[in-house]
């Protein structure tokens, strides 16, 4: 039952003591009100012992003001339920998207180099935060259509003096995620100036022009932020100007094959899971420990979810460099899919060779199939070719328990 007009519950005087520790966060609350949304989760910990001390001070202000209450303007509306943290973000209404890269021939498209970057932050703060996110791991790989992954870049970030309000928060979401501890965590040694700057040079290790940087575009307003916001903590100008990785990917396509692929089905190209438990695709801390959400990981994965759908089309051979090796057959050699554009070509193919068009029939191979690309821009399935990607854990469990009973009955 909602509280009479005017009056002043528990939850209230607990914000009010809370308001003078907000305000030394740096937060822009001058008034009760403006810190009721930012003390819910806080409450929420609080157990009923703890309570009953603000509901004795909504006691003791109802009956000193009882015969009042009527005849004065109330000072706030106080839900007796805390409303919930606010999740809605001011982002931006678009983000880079013209990449404007010119290439000469295809030699140049092979040997360009991609830097792939992903930053994980220990949750995302309330809006009215001046701090949106708090940085905690920076991955980064340099990659090339003709060589793979040439280079790595990890570091895990000292957060330095975390407010208390927002330390519940932050770890909150970091339990639910990668499991970087906030505080106490041996393995972030370094601040944010110093992991910036081993980044620049990580980049830009040569001077030059300073080479685009890619993420996934769920992923841009977050790195975008970090980025800027670590420039400003290291006192420098922020470098690195990001783009989408799935702008990329249309852009490489539409060039070699000239027709654009849709853009929902590129982002599902690069959002699998096929390669999570891959080895050397996680960091060190993140593969002891089987912790699938890592910077570094993200990275690698970008990059070999486009060696296997344009390698292919740019004729390249696979290596090790573009995907894991578990990936490879027996002869190390990979038959990667031929990537189809529209159902034209397909239906043209399929008319010039009958006997090569060959679907998947079980379901973990279906699976694999469109978590690695099977699923075209076109819906259809790619002809002349069997999928040998075979993935780790619940599947290859799968498979030896299958073999095992095969051989035992033999």
């Amino acid at each position: 039952m909602p509280n009479r007009k005017g009056a002043r519950n528990a939850y209230y005087f607990f914000v009010r003591e809370k308001l003078p520790e907000l305000q030394r966060s740096g937060l822009p609350v001058a008034r009760v009100p403006d810190a009721v949304p930012l003390c819910s989760r806080d409450w929420a910990l609080l157990t009923e012992d703890e309570k009953e001390k603000y509901t004795e001070m909504a006691h003791k202000w109802r009956a000193q003001n009882s015969t009042q209450a009527s005849m004065k303007q109330p000072p706030s509306q106080i839900s007796p339920v805390p409303a919930p943290l606010p999740r809605q973000i001011q982002r931006h209404a678009s983000f880079p998207d013209a990449i404007s890269l010119s290439w000469k021939n295809d030699q140049a498209v092979l040997g360009n180099i991609f830097c792939f970057l992903n930053i994980y932050s220990h949750g995302e703060l309330p809006s009215p935060c001046e701090q949106r996110f708090l940085p905690c791991e920076i991955g980064c790989v340099k990659y090339s259509l003709q060589d793979g992954i040439t280079a790595d870049f990890h570091r895990f970030v000292d957060p330095g003096e975390v407010p208390r309000g927002f330390r519940f928060h932050c770890q909150a979401a970091s339990d639910a995620t990668h499991k970087i501890p906030i505080s106490g965590f041996e393995l972030s040694n370094a601040g944010h100036p110093v992991v910036l700057r081993e980044l620049y040079s990580f980049v830009r290790p040569n001077r030059g022009r300073w080479p685009p940087v890619y993420c996934k575009s769920d992923d841009w307003y977050r790195v975008n932020w970090c980025l800027k916001w670590m420039a400003k903590e290291a006192g420098i100008e922020n470098q690195l100007e990001l783009f989408s990785v799935e702008n990329l990917v249309v852009e490489l396509y539409q060039r070699k094959l000239q027709k654009e692929p849709s853009k929902t089905w590129v982002r599902n190209l690069l959002d699998v899971f096929m390669w999570d438990y891959s080895s050397n695709t996680r960091c060190k801390w993140h593969e002891e420990n089987d912790i699938l959400f890592c910077a570094l990981a993200s990275c690698k994965k970008t990059a070999y979810c486009i060696s296997n759908t344009l390698a292919s089309v740019y004729g390249v051979s696979l290596t090790t460099a573009h995907l894991p090796l578990q990936d490879y057959d027996s002869s190390n050699n990979i038959n990667p899919k031929v990537v189809v554009l529209d159902a034209g070509r397909f239906q043209k193919l399929r008319a010039q060779n009958p006997g090569c068009n060959r679907y998947f029939s079980s379901p973990v191979e279906k699976q694999g199939a469109a978590s690695s690309a099977g699923e075209h821009p076109s819906g259809v399935t790619s002809p002349c070719s069997t999928s040998i990607m075979r993935g780790r854990g619940i599947t290859r469990l799968l498979e030896s328990v299958s073999r095992l009973s095969k051989s035992s009955s033999n």
